[in-house]
């Protein structure tokens, strides 16, 4: 288990700076198109600190998938709860999302679609790259 931690942290170390740089740019181009015009410091300081936590949450969760007990199935759903629930306190926390039903369900849905259609595509290059290797292993 302390492996996990650790790796979970050096994941997460790693690929955290990648939230920030999201974040600027997506005020950049709000900002190229008008639809803000300025940004308060509490704004910006609480943007570029949960970005990061986000990102390295993000990042390190993908650690369930190296635990060897968790079956497949139960470790996508660990990843993808950490993930909405990652992704969601953020976005309430900064104002992102408002705390409604109507924006709850449709990030909801929009989570749900996205990982769905995400893994969808990771299960299949897997399986490809799996039967190349077995067809090699019959030659």
């Amino acid at each position: 288990m302390k492996q996990y931690l650790k790796d979970f942290c050096k994941i997460g170390l790693t690929v955290c700076g990648g939230g920030p740089l999201i974040m600027a740019i997506i005020y950049g181009i709000l900002g190229a198109l008008g639809v803000i015009n300025t940004l308060s410091v509490h704004e910006v300081v609480l943007g570029v600190l949960t970005s990061l936590i986000l990102a390295f949450i993000a990042g390190g969760v993908s650690v369930v998938y190296r635990i060897e007990k968790l079956p497949l199935l139960w470790a996508a759903f660990l990843h993808a709860l950490v993930l909405y629930l990652d992704y969601i306190l953020i976005y309430l926390v900064n104002g992102w999302l408002k705390w409604e039903a109507g924006p709850l369900l449709i990030f909801t849905a929009a989570f749900l679609a996205g990982y769905g259609i995400i893994w969808c595509f990771i299960y299949l290059a897997i399986r490809r790259n799996i039967r190349r290797i077995n067809a090699q292993m019959r030659r």
